[in-house]
């Protein structure tokens, strides 16, 4: 009789014993699992932010026209901005920086700060730049400053994009006769550098 019970509690012991080390290795197995699918998470993490991370952005230094302090001849300004394949849409960002106005306190805005650019397109080798009706009725106005306006526009463009050679002001759509009554810009006009400063 005793020896029965000998043998039953040493089964039962054998019992618990394989319960407790079957418990430890699926603790084990559970932690190893856990940890590697953190891992796996991680990674998966990484990967995707790799995918959709956007590229570096280039930046390229581009040519702004203003005009000096007497106002009588534009002066460049170098400017940097961010690249895009695109050319009407890097033709805009210029043309923007130009609305801006220049950094240099020396040197005097060419265009209204008003001004908005509606679209900038390129037909052949010319650019059609539509500006709002402020690039007109804000224009201060005289001969000269018509002119370095019109010109800070054409030389700006014409020198950062060496592939085209002519521009077409338009406004709301339409070519104008003039900006402010003395230059005709109803058709695309040249660079002009008689009136860059040397």
């Amino acid at each position: 009789m005793m020896m029965k019970k000998k043998s039953g509690r040493k089964k039962r012991r054998k019992r618990i014993l394989i319960y407790i080390l079957v418990g430890v290795v699926f603790f084990a197995a559970g932690v190893l699992v856990v940890s590697l699918l953190q891992e796996k998470g991680y990674q998966i993490k990484q990967i995707k932010e790799w995918i959709t991370k956007p590229p570096p952005q280039e930046m390229k230094i581009v040519k702004l026209y203003f005009s000096e302090s007497a106002g009588e001849r534009l002066v460049s300004e170098e400017r940097k901005i961010i690249a895009s394949p695109q050319i009407g849409q890097e033709a805009k960002l210029i043309l923007k920086e130009l609305i801006e106005g220049p950094k240099d306190s020396s040197l005097n805005p060419t265009l209204p700060s008003e001004t908005q650019i509606r679209a900038v397109y390129v037909k052949d080798d010319c650019f059609y730049v539509d500006f709002s009706s402020s690039l007109k009725e804000k224009h201060s106005g005289g001969s000269t400053g018509e002119l370095l306006t019109i010109y800070s526009i054409v030389n700006t463009l014409l020198e950062n994009f060496p592939s085209q050679s002519q521009v077409q002001i338009l406004i709301q759509g339409k070519p104008a006769e003039t900006l402010a009554g003395h230059i005709d810009i109803r058709n695309p006009l040249s660079k002009n550098f008689s009136v860059v400063k040397q």
